[in-house]
């Protein structure tokens, strides 16, 4: 995924089930430090965004991953 920083777009990678809130950091992506010459962290925090609308293909592809899974 594509995340803006203070230095342009770096690329990062998300793993598979990552639960939404969860926040990673970028290192030295952040603001510069006034006190030194070090630069911040960005943290960086996921949203999983959950549908509510499904179409009739959707739920029951859903409803056959949950089969699945049990």
């Amino acid at each position: 995924m594509e995340v803006h920083t203070l230095d342009g777009k770096v690329e990062m990678k998300i793993p598979a089930g990552t639960q939404s809130g969860k926040v990673f950091r970028l290192r030295e992506k952040g603001i510069p430090d006034v006190h030194s010459r070090g630069i911040g962290d960005e943290l960086v925090r996921v949203i999983v965004d959950i549908p509510t609308r499904l179409t009739s293909e959707q739920r029951r592809l859903m409803e056959e991953f949950s089969r699945i899974s049990k």
